[in-house]
């Protein structure tokens, strides 16, 4: 099944900047929520509440044409009204979305996790900000669609390749009942409460790094399995950009067919199965 989390709700105020892993994401939405209130407010407007000469600026760091210097990172923050926990979060959303070194990034991005995890948002929704960090969540809730789970979970934590730890496997599944993706019935068998959940488009530096451990453990499976258990092949293709974008559509949509088929399987689930889709460059583009 598919590893993602549920959709957060619409928010009523402005944007809420712990849910971002985009600086660039936010500053979109937070001029949006401001034009919403204002249809008169514009990017000069925002250009001189914030003491910033270039009235274009903002835009051209939304579409990624400039950077956010230090200087207007602060007056940014401020013009839309961050108080100084959100204005250093913000500060950490910027310096990793225009850092270039990864293990800079990686270290980054430790301390948003750690600041997400600390802030009121973390509290009021738990699944968005715990599900993608790790991949056990996605795991045991797509394995329950397939398992007749009862509370033995010796049993079920067996049935996994690898195996989990019962006492891990008890957390995992208390906190996806805590956060309403599964729920016990009547007759003991815990279920899941949705097939199918969708990311925020907010999270996606999170879904990336799920997505990353999802195609270390695709390796691993060349391993481990025999060739009647997987299928696992390489494909390298010289191609112009307009048939490397009708490509890209067509693996789109080959997973929503997949997801469609799953949705119709009316047969008893034998296992659980994980299908990686990889497709990107390996050269540069020519000029």
């Amino acid at each position: 099944m598919d590893a993602k989390a549920a959709p957060p709700e619409p928010e009523p105020g402005p944007p809420n900047i712990y849910r971002y892993d985009d600086f660039r994401g936010f500053l979109k939405e937070a001029f949006q929520h401001r034009k919403d209130q204002d249809g008169d407010y514009s990017y000069r407007k925002f250009a001189k509440d914030a003491g910033i000469a270039n009235p274009g600026y903002l835009l051209d760091v939304i579409v990624g044409k400039r950077t956010l210097s230090e200087n207007a990172m602060v007056k940014t923050a401020k013009a839309f009204g961050l108080n100084d926990a959100e204005g250093e979060f913000f500060r950490l959303l910027v310096d990793f979305g225009q850092s270039k070194q990864d293990a800079k990034r990686q270290e980054i991005y430790q301390e948003i996790l750690y600041r997400r995890n600390r802030s009121r948002f973390a509290r009021l929704s738990p699944s968005l900000v715990k599900y993608y960090q790790d991949f056990h969540y996605p795991l045991v809730y797509s394995a329950l669609h397939a398992f007749d789970f009862r509370g033995d979970y010796e049993k079920f934590g067996g049935v996994f390749d690898p195996a989990i730890a019962p006492g891990s496997l008890k957390k995992y599944i208390r906190d996806l009942c805590e956060w309403d993706l599964v729920k016990q019935g009547p007759d003991g068998r815990y279920t899941v409460t949705e097939a199918f959940v969708e990311p925020p488009e907010t999270m996606g530096a999170l879904v990336r790094r799920l997505n990353r451990e999802w195609i270390l453990q695709a390796a691993e499976s060349l391993f481990r399995h025999g060739p009647e258990d997987r299928h696992v092949s390489t494909l390298l293709l010289s191609v112009s950009e307009d048939t490397k974008k009708k490509l890209r559509d067509e693996v789109e949509a080959f997973r929503r067919q997949v997801l469609d088929l799953v949705a119709q399987d009316k047969g008893a689930p034998s296992g659980l199965m994980q299908l990686s889709l990889q497709y990107f460059p390996k050269t540069k583009k020519r000029k």
